[in-house]
């Protein structure tokens, strides 16, 4: 392995780890979240996916309590977490507050 690729290596995981360390800011973590709801469009499974992604696996399961695997399962699309699992994973982990509100079309 060329030197240069060494550094790309390390590179990326130092970025990794620069990223995951941002979501130990709950105000980071909160503006990420709702920012892929309510600017990228994505579900609030699919926000929790992402975030789970970004700020590390270990890190969500400790937090939550789950074990890795069911993490892993549930961003693997293996296992489906309930919508209320979600919310309370939600509320839990980045204390944010989920409501549903309705409009018309």
């Amino acid at each position: 392995m060329m030197e240069s690729d060494i550094n790309m290596v390390n590179r990326h995981k130092d970025f990794n780890e620069l990223v995951a360390a941002q979501f130990e800011d709950l105000d980071f973590a909160q503006a990420y979240i709702i920012n892929l709801i309510n600017i990228e469009g994505l579900t609030i499974h699919q926000a929790l996916k992402e975030t789970i992604k970004s700020m590390g696996l270990k890190s969500f399961a400790n937090k939550t309590g789950l074990s890795s695997q069911c993490v892993l399962d549930f961003i693997n699309n293996k296992t489906r977490l309930s919508t209320d699992s979600v919310i309370n994973h939600l509320q839990e982990v980045f204390n944010l507050k989920t409501r549903i509100i309705i409009d018309p079309v």
